[in-house]
């Protein structure tokens, strides 16, 4: 686990500098889902070159939240305009980002518009999981220049997108290798909390004549039961809700309903020997805060490793804003990590080993949050346990190319512990790779290659 409150420093510093723009563009499509038997919308964004580079990328798939469609992209031109210049600017490599239409059609004649699907198959809703596991991402690699593996596909959830993510990351990991959640309604467990909320949006007092329309609590509520409780017998909504008539919690409904929680999925990701990587963020602010809290507390509980980022904000908070982290997290900024004469040797007799560490662009080395630095992984193999740096730092311009650079110290013993718990063989040249983030919560990933001619003495 990994918690760290991103407060103070404004993001503006971090990408107002250069002028370098990409010219990503934003297709609107349409495929046909075998799973809902019918043609589904979304919006793609293309990297620069996409058509002619020859390369192939990386894909995230940006579930949004209740109210969105593929129609009301969360602020596109913001969204644009961030991708543009992160890849513009070479922070970040070129990506493809995906955002379906996550929604439900009405299943009632009173309903006037789309409920979110929160990604399940349901009977009442339709097989809105299967249709995104299967369906569009099988069309997206199929279509588009895709890195075709879990391992550069990445799924974001935003609000009630964040529990349709987490399912689907959770119950295939051999589909998505990174789930993201920002201000996330991603465990069940709080709902029951809701339920005081929903019983003020009826004035009459019990028995409650609940409906979906009363107000945005039972908006929400009759959404995850659509989903989650759907009961075709049950005129005329067609659920089960979590609370009677008389307003008290209803238990039987209660253990269908939160048995499909993501802590649950967790659980079994983990007892399968499963890996997910797994970054989320909430605001300080939040009402829907305990949300992400309480899976992050389950997480903790079963030991799987996530990262939590709690910002200065509330759940209106700009998803645009908060992308950048999310992309970041997954394909860090693009970090230059050098050491003196790319020779890693213990037995000279020097106890530490010199890295210089350079952020792409025109952000300096001064935006490194020293206390975020490790080494993650030598050679291909992730450390069970990261290396931290020694104390001691300079800020210089050691290469002389105008861009500042930060000079860190890591322990030469330590260095040689891990490249021997990780196997290394001498003489060879190996690949160290330093992680960290920025003092605004971005993260950045550098590599540098050493030669090691002997690790004992």
């Amino acid at each position: 686990m990994r918690i760290r409150l991103a407060f103070a420093t404004s993001l503006a510093i971090l990408l107002a500098a250069g002028v370098v723009l990409a010219a990503g563009t934003v297709e609107e499509v349409t495929y046909y889902s075998e799973a809902l038997g019918m043609d589904r919308a979304a919006l793609v964004y293309l990297p620069e070159g996409h058509d002619t580079s020859g390369t192939e990328y990386p894909v995230v798939y940006l579930i949004h939240g209740h109210e969105g469609t593929a129609g009301n992209w969360y602020a596109v031109p913001d969204f644009v305009q961030v991708l543009d210049k992160m890849i513009g600017d070479g922070l970040v490599d070129p990506f493809i980002l995906v955002e379906p239409d996550a929604s439900s059609m009405p299943w009632a004649p009173a309903l006037p518009y789309p409920f979110p699907s929160c990604l399940t198959d349901s009977e009442l809703g339709g097989n809105h999981e299967t249709a995104l596991v299967e369906d569009l991402v099988g069309w997206v690699d199929a279509t588009y220049r895709t890195i075709a593996d879990r391992d550069h596909r990445y799924i974001f959830g935003r609000s009630a997108g964040g529990y349709g993510a987490a399912r689907v990351a959770l119950r295939h990991p051999d589909v998505f290798g990174g789930l993201g959640t920002q201000v996330g309604l991603v465990a069940l467990e709080p709902v029951k909390y809701m339920l005081p909320m929903m019983l003020a949006e009826y004035s009459g007092g019990p028995p409650y004549a609940f409906n979906p329309v009363a107000g945005s609590a039972s908006f929400m509520v009759f959404s995850w039961s659509a989903a989650l409780t759907p009961d075709l017998t049950n005129p005329p909504w067609m659920v089960d809700l979590i609370v009677d008539q008389g307003g008290n919690l209803d238990t039987e409904v209660w253990d269908r309903f939160v048995s499909q929680s993501p802590t649950r999925w967790a659980m079994e990701l983990v007892a399968a020997g499963d890996e997910l990587d797994i970054f989320m963020d909430a605001g300080a602010q939040d009402l829907f805060l305990p949300f992400t809290t309480v899976f992050a507390s389950a997480l903790d509980s079963i030991g799987l490793p996530y990262t939590l980022q709690i910002f200065e904000g509330d759940h209106d908070t700009s998803m645009a804003e908060r992308l950048k982290h999310h992309v970041t997290y997954f394909m860090p900024l693009n970090a230059v990590a050098e050491s003196p004469h790319h020779v890693f040797n213990p037995r000279r007799g020097w106890p530490v080993q010199e890295f210089m560490l350079e952020l792409p662009g025109d952000l300096e080395a001064e935006l490194i949050a020293l206390d975020t630095i490790r080494i993650t992984e030598i050679d291909g193999v992730k450390l069970t346990t990261a290396l931290r740096p020694l104390v001691s730092h300079v800020l210089s311009d050691v290469n002389g190319n105008g861009q500042q650079d930060l000079t860190i110290w890591f322990s030469a013993h330590g260095l040689a512990g891990a490249m021997r718990d990780v196997g290394v063989d001498v003489p060879s040249s190996v690949d160290v790779v330093l992680r960290g983030e920025t003092t605004a919560g971005l993260f950045w990933e550098g590599t540098e290659t050493l030669f090691v001619p002997v690790l004992e003495k």
